[in-house]
């Protein structure tokens, strides 16, 4: 589902291909304990990501809250057009560093 790569403090979790209904609560329970980490830099790579529903927008916020209250960072790279207007469309792109 998720491939989790370390770097220092530099944690990159490769998303797949979809963030739906079927597969959140797998992903989120993959990457939760890396949500854990302190001081951490957290790294989403969104190159394979062709669609994301509500669940997984819903374990995006619950990221980036959770690297938040630990001091930590979270950044989107490589997002696809369709997927930044999800982000746009909820708001989620006003709080989300997207690059």
């Amino acid at each position: 589902m998720a491939e989790i790569i370390r770097n220092g403090n530099e944690i990159t979790i490769v998303c797949g291909s979809r963030i739906d209904t079927i597969n959140a609560g797998a992903f989120e329970n993959e990457i939760t304990p890396v949500l854990a980490e302190k001081d951490t830099q957290l790294v989403f790579d969104c190159n394979a990501l062709e669609y994301i529903s509500s669940s997984g927008l819903r374990v995006v916020l619950k990221a980036q809250k959770m690297v938040s209250a630990r001091k930590g960072e979270m950044k989107l790279i490589a997002v696809k057009p369709q997927i930044k207007k999800v982000f746009d469309m909820t708001g989620f792109s006003r709080f989300l560093t997207i690059e």
